[in-house]
């Protein structure tokens, strides 16, 4: 299963070892991005950012 994990490096409800050791659980494509100056609401403070990585993610992994 193709997977995005959105993570911000100002989150304080998950650290950075939440985010980077995911993907040892992830079978599949793994993408990590992570954001500056948001914090752990992520959709609220950064919908823009967000929209456009999941967007991009549903378009590359895309089936036909």
């Amino acid at each position: 299963m193709p997977t995005l994990y959105v993570w911000s490096a100002d989150d304080s409800a998950f650290g950075p070892a939440a985010a980077q050791e995911t993907e040892r659980w992830v079978n599949g494509p793994y993408r990590l991005e992570t954001l500056q100056g948001v914090s752990h609401w992520i959709p609220e403070e950064a919908t823009e950012t967000l929209s456009r990585l999941l967007l991009g993610h549903l378009r590359t992994h895309e089936k036909h």
